[in-house]
């Protein structure tokens, strides 16, 4: 998996906005009385200037195409300072330029040059247009320049130009942010900042693609963004868009309390965590360790690295739904899986067994009950010749079979090996490269195991987790 962090070669429109300003570029030092430029280029002065190696550390992260084009060619370069570097990368949280994505670099690069222009200090009073084709405004202020004196009144030019062969540098007291990023700045420290900075970006890696748009508006819905741009510290678990095709909400109840699940207090070590978290809905979560992957509630999380002063989020590839009661849970695994459960339904009517707290249930489809033999009252066949009919106690001692107490199992927590359960042991295996999940009864009579099938983790109240199988375990 790429790190978003990673830096990679500035595409190739980076590499034509250059270009295309050197087909217009068109001026000349040959005017009689015109004293001769300095032979120094644009890059010479920025690397060689005490107190922009921040702002040539910003060039130089965005590729040696780009370091060519500044040495020919007519700019006008406004470089902050180490101190307005510093001053930027201290309010989003972040230790070093490297950190920051090169989408990110790349506009605030693009918004500190203006192509095919040769501006003197004095002659910054209008608005222009940036290679990032965002404009800038300037003010003229004694002897010193105020740019976007309307949205960014403390940006201004320090009194401090260097003429360049090809250009000019105008050093400035803060790093310049185009107005897309403005609304930003304030955020970038926080967790709520991040979220916002990667609502409609796609990540580099191809699994993450189509930003957190969705995500951010659930967590907006439930009032959660001003708290997590607050001092406290938070974790957010973020799944990408795309995990909410296969995911659907029940109420404006349901919205908040998903919303809530996906947030932790703190910055969260899942890594060397308690196996049980408490979100901030008051629910728990669940945490895997296994062979150097994590899991909530089973579903894998993926740390890209996004950090900030006050947290962290965390990539996701699958929604992760708030526990809810048994039958409620059945209903959403039917509506959402495409089987019916009505005979499971019916016999923990018929049987009342309890289910004990911590414990994991293998629910068969009505196809794997009806393939066993296994029919209850709700079949009409059954009420007219009753004595077909499984007596109570035969079908509580099936439905014990599918009970494994005092054990809450996700896909990733189960090991080759044996189960107990209320009604004897039962054998898993795990085949394939996936990790196919088989139960076996230890009944001879029954022919066929029974495979865990999609959806395989399903959170219930107090702690218990369903998966459905595709053959009856009977005793």
């Amino acid at each position: 998996m790429t790190h978003p962090f990673t830096f990679k070669k500035l595409p190739f429109l980076f590499i034509c906005l250059f270009g295309f300003s050197l087909i217009f570029s068109a001026c000349s030092d040959d005017d009689e009385g015109t004293p001769p430029r300095p032979t120094d280029d644009l890059l010479d002065i920025i690397s060689s200037t005490e107190g922009l190696e921040s702002f040539d550390t910003l060039v130089s992260l965005l590729g040696q195409g780009a370091n060519n084009r500044l040495t020919s060619g007519e700019y006008t370069v406004f470089a902050p300072n180490n101190a307005a570097v510093q001053k930027l990368l201290s309010s989003i949280g972040y230790q070093s330029l490297v950190e920051l994505r090169s989408d990110i670099l790349q506009n605030i690069l693009f918004y500190h040059v203006v192509a095919n222009t040769y501006l003197e200090a004095n002659q910054l009073d209008s608005t222009i247009t940036t290679l990032g084709f965002s404009q800038i405004s300037f003010e003229q202020e004694g002897d010193s320049v105020r740019i976007n004196p309307d949205s960014q009144p403390e940006r201004t030019v320090v009194t401090n130009s260097f003429q360049a062969s090809n250009g000019v540098v105008h050093v400035t007291n803060e790093v310049l942010l185009s107005p897309g990023m403005i609304d930003l700045e304030p955020l970038f420290g926080s967790v709520a900042g991040i979220m916002l900075t990667l609502r409609d970006i796609p990540s580099q890696d191809p699994n993450f693609d189509g930003g957190l748009s969705t995500i951010n508006n659930v967590l907006n819905a439930a009032n959660l963004l001003s708290t997590l741009n607050g001092s406290s510290n938070y974790t957010v678990l973020a799944p990408v868009n795309t995990a909410f095709d296969d995911f659907f909400f029940t109420s404006n109840e349901n919205v908040t309390q998903t919303a809530n699940y996906h947030v932790l207090e703190g910055n969260v070590d899942f890594a060397n965590s308690d196996r049980m978290l408490t979100t901030l809905s008051g629910q728990n979560l669940y945490v895997s360790n296994v062979e150097n992957n994590t899991y909530l509630n089973g579903r894998p999380i993926f740390d890209l690295g996004y950090g900030a002063d006050n947290g962290r989020v965390i990539h996701m590839l699958d929604v992760l739904k708030p526990a809810v009661p048994l039958a409620e849970m059945v209903e959403y695994i039917e509506a959402l899986s495409g089987n019916t459960f009505t005979i499971f339904k019916k016999a923990l009517e018929e049987t009342a067994i309890e289910v004990p707290a911590n414990s994991t249930i293998f629910m068969p489809t009505d196809a794997a009950f009806e393939a066993a033999g296994i029919i209850t009252t709700i079949d009409s066949v059954a009420l007219e010749a009753e004595a077909a009919r499984i007596a109570p106690a035969v079908l509580s001692s099936i439905l014990q079979k599918h009970v494994v107490p005092d054990n809450i199992l996700f896909s990733p927590d189960f090991e080759a090996g044996t189960l107990t359960t209320l009604n004897g042991a039962i054998a898993v295996t795990l085949e394939g490269q996936n990790g196919t999940i088989t139960l076996n009864d230890n009944n001879a009579a029954t022919e066929t195991n029974a495979n865990l099938q999609f959806p395989a983790n399903n959170l219930v109240e107090n702690g218990i987790v369903i998966h459905v199988v595709t053959q009856a375990l009977l005793p």
